[in-house]
């Protein structure tokens, strides 16, 4: 039988932008006789149209009708054809969840942009400054789909076949632990395993299962230095690619992941922890990724210092960071006197 499909690719890119000094924005748009503009830095979601895109917030003059609204618009900067898109704008609270959201799809022409000159009242932001202006920083984001143009496909179809993938073959080993040839006790907790699973994820285990050891020659590995809860994650994880509920583990799942040298979970525990940096965390989480080597980690966090650095160096992991790791302060410094340049 033959059939025809027509495929629409989507690129999609949640986007973060962080605007600090809010309230002196707002305080000079009450009294300014002119437009106030504040525009973000260029982003993309790569798809193949290769696209561009910027936000932009607006502060209205002291004779226009929107004069107690501060406005948001995306730019499109793509220059040779329409673009289908759908998207969310939203603001992130001081718990980092999503309120003020606005929903919308649009077609973009060459250079267009398209906005809200209602996105929300100065007033809100002011009375919920808490909330929403965490040491004065308003933190805007955008949630944006990108379709390429649909695609039409002709094929010709096989007979039905149920299809076994190896990733669901090792999950349900997993789960059974048919077959588990090792014994790893932790806080007191035993987990059955199988050898060949982790020497082959594990450079360390491998070590372990492959030389005279004494785990080796017993079947039995005790692991004394590790939360039994986050050893069940990386074994989850050694055997399934994936960890269930990463963000609350991710700061010891990282130090797990370094010690046994399991690079891919070092790399999406750091990926996690950098989109949960606060002003508050930002020194702990820069001593980590210092700590156990987690280079692109170092390079976010320490960027993200330097743009909040009035705020973070009045925080208590900062006064501890700098007791505890006092090579971190030149690391900053390097960066500080850098962005300066640059400007």
């Amino acid at each position: 039988m033959e059939a025809g499909y027509t495929l629409v690719k989507r690129n999609t890119i949640t986007y973060e932008w962080k605007i600090q000094e809010m309230s002196s924005f707002i305080e000079a748009s009450n009294t300014s006789d002119t437009v106030i503009s504040i525009t973000s830095p260029k982003f993309s979601t790569k798809a193949k149209i290769q696209d561009f895109w910027m936000l932009e917030v607006q502060f209205f003059d002291t004779k226009s009708e929107y004069k107690d609204n501060i406005g948001l618009y995306l730019h499109s900067f793509n220059d040779n054809c329409q673009v289908k898109t759908e998207y969310s704008w939203f603001i992130l609270n001081n718990e980092k969840k999503q309120v003020n959201i606005k929903k919308l799809i649009k077609t973009f022409g060459v250079d267009d942009n398209w906005g809200n000159r209602q996105f929300i009242k100065k007033e809100d932001l002011l009375t919920k400054k808490d909330e929403l202006l965490p040491y004065d920083i308003l933190t805007i984001g955008i949630e944006l789909t990108v379709f390429n143009d649909p695609v039409g496909i002709s094929t010709n179809v096989p007979f039905n076949e149920s299809k076994a993938f190896m990733a669901h073959d090792y999950e349900k080993l997993y789960e059974s632990k048919m077959g588990s040839d090792v014994e790893l006790i932790v806080q007191e907790k035993k987990f059955q395993a199988h050898k060949f699973i982790l020497m082959v994820r594990s450079p360390v285990f491998q070590a372990m299962l492959t030389t005279d050891m004494r785990e080796n020659r017993e079947k039995t590995i005790t692991i004394k230095d590790m939360d039994s809860e986050v050893f069940k994650s990386m074994l989850e994880f050694l055997y399934t690619d994936k960890v269930n509920d990463l963000d609350n583990v991710a700061e010891q799942l990282l130090e797990a992941a370094d010690k046994y040298q399991i690079h891919t979970l070092k790399e999406i525990c750091a990926e996690s922890l950098c989109t949960s940096v606060t002003i508050d965390n930002a020194s702990r989480l820069l001593a980590l990724a210092y700590l156990h080597n987690a280079k692109e980690m170092l390079e976010y966090i320490s960027n993200f210092i330097v743009i909040n650095a009035s705020h973070v160096v009045k925080t208590e992991e900062y006064k501890m960071m700098k007791e505890l790791h006092p090579c971190l302060v030149p690391i900053l410094f390097d960066k500080l006197a850098a962005s300066f340049e640059n400007k």
